[in-house]
């Protein structure tokens, strides 16, 4: 199946939305380790500072949703379909973070990966009248 245009442009939006909450939310954190210049700014005195941590892997989550959608549009562009595993990979792990975190953006990956099958079955029904 090809993958319709609003996937990878679903996955840059995710990934959008992901960053600009991290860089609300995270703000104060990442001032504080723009102060310290950067460089191993997660540690000190040999402990990790969770804090930090989080913040990074949270913009670098939504950055890496924003280069899989720009990944599925170059696949796109040379009409390459779209890999088998990616809608149930992203519906499976949309659940598992519903699951932990009920008030999440998960949603938003379950109903990203749910979209292909519903369209899907609607050309598939309309072709056979």
């Amino acid at each position: 199946m090809k993958h319709p245009y609003f996937m990878s442009y679903g996955l840059i939006a995710i990934g959008l939305l992901h960053n600009l909450v991290g860089l609300l939310m995270g703000w104060e954190v990442l001032t504080a380790m723009h102060q310290e210049g950067w460089f191993a700014s997660t540690i000190k005195q040999d402990m990790m500072l969770f804090d930090r941590e989080a913040i990074v892997w949270f913009l670098v989550c939504g950055s890496l949703f924003i280069l899989l959608g720009c990944v599925l549009k170059h696949l796109q562009k040379h009409d390459v379909p779209l890999p088998e595993l990616l809608c149930p990979a992203l519906f499976t792990l949309g659940l598992l973070i519903v699951f932990i975190m009920p008030l999440s953006g998960g949603y938003l990956l379950i109903l990203l990966a749910l979209v292909p099958s519903i369209t899907g079955l609607r050309y598939r029904k309309s072709s056979h009248l």
